[in-house]
């Protein structure tokens, strides 16, 4: 999906102020129908840009349904991208051009979908029964246990549909606009926009898409609206700043992304608990995936420490230090961080171990889909591999 000419030709008249203003709330997700997906089962992204970094993964048991989510440390009642007990994902980008006066129930509303709902249908009952109730502003994107998906524009008092059967690529990719919206003026987003639209457009008719690709692909994507950096490290110069560094105010892969989370679907008959919740804390080009599980009944401990910061968060901020360096600006990643000569570099470490993390996590799931896991057996491989992970990332730095 693409904007219309109409659309372009008003924000390209906003011109590089508009840009500049347009970095205050952004998101980006998409919800990937299973007919494109590698292995038949749906998949839902969002890469979260906010301002407070220390997000981590929690478990919560107190609704209808347990579920694990992305939260903020010290904040117990809003959750930023879920999966529940019942196979119902959902994830939001916050998009102020829709009608209503504010977006302070975004989090709080995810977190109350996420105990109460088990399919999209439950997800929409519920938004019609809390029209003009709300204070919602948000594209919400959702996948359920049935293989269906969707994205809800939802404002105050109304919200429209989206289902990604009647996509014709197979995915719906949103960022901070709404086509629904009713103030264009205040969306964002629309280069994020356009490259997640061409970066999952590309692997569509090859159904390559899968929970890594979606990792590797789009939300560690570095370009920008003026640069192409791959492949890495980038050998130019940007702006005037020093060789190597690119600004990545409206790339993807933000220089205040604060986690990625790719929730990956069930097939068909499928237990709903096999649903994996995958998440990087922090910048994707700095941070691991490690996968999560309902089931488990809780989440590793690298991941969320009770009310304290995530440990594996703590180590990815550091290494993002390494790359942002640029006196002159907190917006310009040091490429020559990530990839080193000798397969060294940030991002290269982070490769090798997610390459372990990806292929065991493929094995266990092949198995559990045959004979499924107690609460115990999950939440003990879970935390083994999340152990691991943060003992090699620990050793690359």
């Amino acid at each position: 999906m693409t904007l219309s000419r109409g659309w372009r030709r008003f924000f390209a008249g906003l011109g590089l102020a508009f840009l500049c203003s347009a970095a205050a709330r952004p998101c980006t997700i998409a919800v990937i129908s299973g007919r494109i997906a590698r292995d038949g089962r749906p998949i839902l992204w969002k890469n979260r840009d906010v301002t407070n970094q220390d997000n981590l993964l929690r478990y919560g048991s107190g609704g209808r349904y347990p579920f694990i989510g992305i939260g903020e440390t010290g904040v117990l009642d809003k959750i930023w991208a879920g999966l529940n007990g019942a196979g119902l994902a959902i994830v939001n980008a916050v998009s102020t051009d829709l009608e209503g006066v504010n977006e302070t129930e975004n989090g709080i509303f995810i977190k109350r979908i996420l105990e109460d709902c088990a399919t999209i249908r439950d997800v929409e009952l519920l938004l019609l029964a809390t029209n003009g109730r709300r204070r919602t502003l948000a594209n919400f994107g959702v996948i359920d246990a049935r293989g269906g998906g969707a994205i809800f524009e939802t404002g105050n008092t109304r919200f429209a549909k989206f289902d990604v059967d009647d996509a014709p690529l197979g995915f719906i990719v949103r960022t901070n606009f709404a086509l629904t919206g009713v103030k264009p003026e205040e969306g964002e987003g629309f280069i994020r926009f356009d490259r997640a639209t061409a970066i999952l457009t590309a692997a569509a008719a090859a159904k390559s898409i899968d929970p890594r690709f979606v990792f590797d692909r789009a939300a560690r994507d570095l370009v920008n609206e003026a640069v192409d950096p791959y492949p890495l490290p980038y050998r130019g110069s940007q702006s005037g700043h020093p060789s190597g560094y690119i600004h990545t105010n409206y790339s993807i892969n933000r220089y205040r992304t604060a986690s990625a989370s790719v929730i990956h679907g069930v097939g068909p008959g499928e237990d709903p608990l096999l649903s994996t919740f995958w998440c990087i804390l922090g910048e994707p080009v700095c941070g691991i995936a490690l996968p999560a599980w309902v089931r488990a009944q809780a989440v590793p401990i690298a991941l969320g420490w009770g009310s304290q910061t995530s440990p594996l968060r703590d180590l990815v901020e550091f290494q993002e230090g390494r790359c942002y360096t640029d006196p002159s600006s907190d917006r310009y990643l040091d490429t020559t961080k990530l990839v080193e000569p000798g397969g060294r570099g940030i991002l290269s470490a982070v490769v090798q171990i997610e390459s372990v993390i990806f292929r065991s996590a493929a094995a266990v799931l092949e198995r559990w889909r045959s004979s499924p896991p107690s609460a115990g057996e999950a939440k003990a491989f879970q935390e083994r591999l999340a152990s691991w992970a943060y003992r090699r990332y620990f050793a690359s730095i």
